[in-house]
This record gives structure tokens, sequence and C-alpha cells, in this order.
């Protein structure tokens, strides 16, 4: 029970969380710091990118003494002074430069997110998967129990010439078979557990899992991290394109210095102390050689990225498609066991009836409530199939499970 709240706990957290764009709880704590190393990262790129065409501002300080070798006079000077050389039109390629670092932050997010997802995606179907393993397992205990009915019952009629060796020797095979896949369901177990290890701290004993409902197709093409990585890079490069293009367009120039001067002319009436400036513009015309082909080519990138998201829209409708189809799969499966657990309760009620009339022996009666658990454990098997489809259509558009 304990472990329960503590799931539900984290399951809640991260629900809260996802709304300030904060997904990590699930993982562990060296996951959780590289990722928002990344962060800082992406936020940090983008300041830079957003500011870069501002100038830096040059400071300057000095302090010299002259002595004419032709005279005997001499003098000192000392001064402080700033200046800068900023560009105040590029004919648009500032606005081009802000749009650029802000469009690719929000590229490098969606990047960031679909890396959480993925992580995210990893525990659930480790969490999923585990349970599938168990019931398989389970199903693997059941059918070993009727292999050890067969063989006793074999045994029986071997001993009284009924039957050959063969049978008898089958029936140890297949024994053998079904203990092999056990010992391979304990190492998938085991394999799982390791691997859920790896990204989280969770302990995965006695949890109830979230149920993953169906996506619709409209919002999973529309919000895919891969098609919405795609118009987003596709839009950085047209920023790009406009901030490339525009470097060899005009730019106007301000030019300007602001200083403090003080001048000792010594032998001279010639001292001066005080601010001193300059201020002026300097239109640039740049005239580049490669200047066409250097656009053309930030031009084709984007072009190319245009025609890759309408690519990949392509794509994500087929992989919806085939989802679909497996659930599909899966709930007919689902459907056709159910109707064999119905017949298997009408022969367990008259196999039954015969063992209390001493026609039939307990062993039939065994057999056919070990297969029908198995059929049962079919049924869930197959609701994690789909819980496993749905789930990675979900991890595919958000990075958290919504509860």
């Amino acid at each position: 029970m304990k472990s329960l709240y503590y799931f539900s706990f984290l399951l809640l957290f991260v629900s809260v969380n996802s709304a300030s764009g904060d997904d990590l709880s699930l993982l562990s704590e060296p996951k959780q710091s590289l990722l928002r190393y990344e962060k800082e990262n992406i936020d940090a790129e983008h300041e830079k990118l957003r500011t870069n065409w501002l100038s830096p501002i040059n400071l300057s300080g000095s302090y010299s003494h002259n002595k004419s070798a032709q005279s005997d006079y001499h003098n000192d000077m000392t001064g402080i002074s700033a200046s800068v050389s900023q560009d105040i039109f590029r004919s648009g390629g500032i606005t081009y430069q802000i749009e650029y670092a802000d469009t690719k932050q929000q590229t490098r997010f969606i990047q960031l997110k679909q890396t959480i997802a993925s992580l995210n995606s990893l525990i659930f179907n480790t969490l999923l998967n585990l349970k599938k393993s168990s019931y398989q397992l389970e199903q693997s205990d059941l059918r070993l129990k009727n292999k050890e009915i067969e063989i006793f019952i074999k045994r029986q009629l071997y001993d009284a010439g009924k039957v050959d060796i063969t049978e008898l020797n089958n029936a140890l095979m297949e024994k053998s078979g079904e203990l092999k896949t056990r010992s391979s369901l304990r190492y998938a177990l085991s394999q799982l557990r390791l691997e859920l290890s790896k990204s989280s701290d969770i302990n995965p004993t006695n949890l109830i899992l979230p149920t993953f409902s169906l996506i619709e197709k409209e919002r999973y093409l529309n919000d895919q991290f891969d098609i919405a990585y795609a118009r987003s890079q596709s839009e950085t490069l047209s920023h790009l394109y406009d901030v490339t293009r525009s470097t060899y367009l005009p730019s106007l120039t301000l030019n300007g210095t602001l200083g403090y001067q003080n001048y000792n002319a010594k032998e001279l009436p010639t001292d001066y102390e005080g601010d001193y400036y300059t201020a002026g513009l300097t239109l640039n015309l740049p005239l580049t050689y490669n200047a066409s082909a250097t656009i053309q080519e930030a031009k084709a990138a984007y072009l190319k990225e245009n025609a890759a998201t309408a690519d990949k829209a392509r794509e994500l409708e087929a992989t919806y498609k085939q989802s679909l189809e497996l659930i599909d799969n899966y709930k007919d499966v689902i459907s056709i066991t159910s109707q064999n657990l119905m017949l298997y309760d009408d022969l367990i009620k008259a196999i039954g009836a015969g063992v209390n009339a001493g026609v039939k022996t307990g062993y039939d009666l065994q057999t056919l409530n070990n297969t029908k658990s198995i059929e049962e454990l079919e049924i869930k098997i197959n609701e994690i199939n789909i819980q496993l489809e749905l789930a990675k259509l979900h991890f595919a558009i958000t990075p958290s499970k919504e509860l």
C-alpha cells in the first residue's frame, strides 16, 4: 500500500509539474540534472543569439608624458573614453536575428521535450512489460502444472502398456521446453527491472499502472514531436535565410565616442581638462562575389525542411493507422479468448458433475481450470499490448502522463 501511494503521488506530481514544463519527476536524479543543464544551455544560447546584433562598448584609458628633443617643451596627457559602433538598421536583419533566436529556442525545447518523453515512455513501457512478463510467467507455471498432470497420466498408461514410450517422452520434452520458457521469462523480468533502474528509482512492486486512452488522429498528426520539430525547424531556417539575405543589403551604423581628457602643457598656456565626444553615421553597402550563392544555399535549406515536413506528415498518418490496426487485432484476440472462456465454463461444469458422479478424474478438472486461468491471463496480456500501443502514441505528443 505504501508503494501504491508513492507511485500515485509521483504521477500526480508529474501531472502538476507538466503545466510548468517540468516532466522529470519519474526520472532518476542524475538524469534530471542532465536535462535541467540542457535547458539552461538552451536559455543561454537563446539570450546570446537574441542580443548578437548588439556591438560591444569599448572602454579605454591612457596616460602619456612627452618631451621633444628639439625643444624644452614637455607635456602630460591622461584620458578615459568609451566608444561604440552599433548597427541601427540592417534592412530588417535585426528583427530577423531576434526571430531566429526565438524560433531556434523553440526548436531546441521541442527536442528536449521529446527526449523527456522518450525517457518517460521507456519507464511506462518497462512497467507495462514487467506486468505483462509476470502474467506470462503465471501462464508458464500453469502450463507446467498441466504438463506434470499429463506426464503422470502418460506414465500410468505406459506402465499399463496402453501407450508407447514415444508419448511419454514427448510429454517429458514438452515439460522441458516449458521449463526453459519459464527460465527465459524470469531472465526477461530481471532485465526489465535493470532497465527501469537505469532511468528511475521507482519500485515496480504492487503498482497500479495508469490507463492510456487513444489519442485522436488530428491531435496526433498536429502535435507529434517529429512533425512539431520539423515545422519549428522550417521556421527557424526561414528566419536564418532572412538573416543571411539581410547581411548583403544596406545597413546604417552609428559610431560614437565619449571621453574625458586632461592635457597639461607645462610651459605653454594650452592646458585642457574636460569632456569630448564624436558622433557619426556610416552607410554600408556590401558587394560580395558569392552573395547570391550563399543566399540561395540558405533558401534551399529552408525549402528542403519544408518538404521534409510534408513528407513526415505522410509517415505519421501511416504510423497512426498501423497502431489502430494492431489495437484492433489485440481486441479481436480478447474477444475470441472471452468466447473460449464461456466454453471452458461449460466444460468445467460438465466435468465437475462427472467427477462428483465418479466417471471423471479430478485431473481432468484441474487441467481445465488451469487452462481457463491461462486464457484469462491471455486477456490481461493483450490488454497490456493495447496499453503499450496507446502509450507509444501518447508519448509521441507529450512528455508526461496526464491523469
